[in-house]
């Protein structure tokens, strides 16, 4: 290194001495990038401009927030609590737009509720350094320097502490960073880790108190007792508490949702039946926006009339006898589009398979999938997809992107209300979704298209000597030969093996994969730089062999074909 060192000064010395000192902070620069990508990013979590609020609505709230994010004696956190469907979320979005759109917006993080065994919480704090990194030149410096020779910080530790005080509070020292620094902390109450003493609820608190001054962070979130028992307190000085329903910011909440029907009805109708369904509404847009669809879109249970479709969700809302609306509308709206029993049973098996994928599937990666669930040799393929794409295209007012003519556009419950009612027998009846029934058809859909789209050198190289970062175009040959569907599989497959018990056939499929499939399966994840999730499945794969008796299972059944 002196000698290198010695060179170098030589250089320096040089006439082309400087040239030799830009190339050596160029070599910092990248260096200091290259590790500061290691630190994991929450991919999808950003806000969505689409989901904000109809022009001219909710204006008391967004006043009111944009004026606390703008007031340097403000505190540091705004928490607004709601119940589900009043619109918080939209409020959200909403500010996140508007400031975004004025460059003033340094994070936001929208959490999602998964159905999954690998919290990712922590993704919070990782993007939160990464994304004041993209947008203070000191603080990306300062946080090079801390992770520069810490891989463990950089991609190893989800301590929460950890990650705050060394990827945000030790950057932060002694920078003084002009104005507010915006971020928007969407559905807390997702985030799958609000139980108990030590969850992400009662660590954000304390961790922001201890912020700069002119942080301001806004987080909404279901007033769940323990998210709201961990920030409601006079000890929280630094925290300010709002509320949906509060008297004087939801004032206007009754016209807002006259001007969310009118944009869409008919002049006629909304002059007849505007107020009406906006009083049946009772203050939640999540209802507005569903029955909206359903009235644009009537069932054929309703010869396919508006006035129908109207008339009936009136009564219905008026003679639900103390039920939650949403729930209410949820049944009535799947009873009206869905009355068969074959339908039916196809509806839940495709929502439950939506619902339980570790990420939103497309409609083409949901479909493809789905051709390797079954395995009774029915060859009617074509028919299922079909059959799956107009079901979906019948739930625009429950489902996002199904009525998009791009089919690689991810889908997902426009509310989180209406995977509750999936899940809870009680309120959905025969709509009600098995997540077991729904993680098992994913778990053989993963192994029946790794059996058979997984092959040796998929990525059609040159060579095998070089390293995956000197095949420079590589990404695009991963684009082109390895589909969505196909790396969803290779990623996920244990996760779903992780929520049912042994069964033989699903152990048949999986011998038949490490014996022909394995060494390809660790090819696919290394061309797509997912190598690491290997041991992961591994270890998941051997705690599912283990348990129900799996194992012995396994050996009773070779004794008996050996006798």
């Amino acid at each position: 290194m002196s000698g290198c060192q010695a060179k170098f000064q030589t250089l320096v010395r040089s006439p082309d001495g400087l040239s030799v000192l830009w190339v050596i902070d160029l070599i910092i620069v990248i260096e200091l990038v290259a590790n500061i990508r290691e630190i994991p990013y929450g991919t999808g979590s950003r806000f969505t401009p689409g989901k904000g609020c109809l022009t001219g609505t909710r204006t008391a709230f967004l006043d009111f927030i944009v004026n606390w994010v703008n007031d340097p004696a403000s505190e540091r956190g705004l928490v607004l609590f709601g119940q589900a469907g009043t619109g918080k979320s939209s409020i959200a979005h909403e500010i996140a737009r508007r400031f975004d759109k004025l460059h003033r917006l340094t994070s936001s993080f929208i959490f999602l509720r998964k159905e999954q065994s690998k919290r990712e919480a922590y993704y919070l704090f990782t993007t939160l350094a990464r994304d004041l990194s993209d947008r203070y030149p000191s603080f990306k410096t300062a946080l090079g320097r801390v992770v520069k020779d810490n891989s463990s910080l950089r991609a190893g530790t989800r301590d929460y502490s950890t990650l705050f005080e060394s990827l945000i509070l030790e950057p932060l020292k002694d920078l003084h960073i002009v104005g507010p620094i915006l971020v928007v902390i969407d559905a807390l109450d997702e985030s799958g880790d609000v139980t108990g003493e030590n969850g992400l609820h009662t660590f954000l608190p304390k961790a922001l108190s201890k912020l700069p001054s002119n942080f301001r962070v806004l987080i909404t979130s279901r007033p769940e007792h323990d998210i709201e028992s961990a920030f409601v307190g006079d000890r929280l000085a630094s925290i300010k508490i709002k509320y949906t329903n509060d008297s004087e910011l939801a004032a206007t909440t009754h016209d807002d949702i006259l001007a969310f029907l009118q944009e869409k009805l008919s002049s006629n109708e909304f002059s007849k039946y505007g107020e009406a369904l906006a009083i049946r509404a009772e203050g939640l847009f999540q209802w507005a926006a569903v029955a909206r669809g359903y009235i644009l879109n009537p069932p054929e249970f309703f010869g396919f009339s508006k006035k129908k479709c109207i008339k009936h969700l009136l009564r219905l809302t008026a003679d639900r006898h103390g039920r939650d609306p949403l729930d209410e509308l949820y049944k009535d709206v799947l009873e009206g589009y869905f009355t068969q029993q074959e339908s039916r049973l196809l509806f839940q098996s495709v929502m439950g398979q939506l619902i339980t994928s570790i990420e939103p599937l497309t409609i083409r990666s949901l479909t493809t999938l789905r051709q390797h669930a079954s395995f009774d040799g029915d060859d009617d393929e074509d028919d299922d997809d079909d059959a799956v794409i107009i079901l979906l295209r019948r739930l625009g007012s429950l489902l996002s992107n199904v009525n998009s003519s791009e089919e690689t556009l991810p889908i997902i419950p426009l509310h989180t209300s209406f995977r509750d009612f999936l899940t809870n027998k009680e309120k959905s009846g025969d709509f009600c979704v098995s997540l077991q029934d729904a993680h098992r058809q994913l778990a053989h859909s993963c192994l029946g298209l790794l059996l058979k789209d997984l092959k040796f050198n998929i990525c059609n190289l040159e060579s095998s000597y070089f390293a995956n970062k000197d095949v420079k175009d590589l990404r695009s040959r991963v684009d082109k030969h390895i589909s969505p569907a196909l790396l969803y599989a290779c990623r996920f497959w244990d996760d779903h093996l992780e929520h049912i018990a042994f069964e033989a056939d699903l152990f048949v499929q999986l011998r038949t994969f490490f014996e022909k499939k394995f060494l390809v399966w660790l090819e696919a994840l290394s061309v797509t730089s997912n190598v690491g999730l290997a041991s992961a499945a591994l270890s998941a794969l051997n705690v599912w062999l283990t348990s129900s008796q799996g194992v012995s299972r396994i050996v009773d059944s070779m004794r008996k074909a050996n006798n």
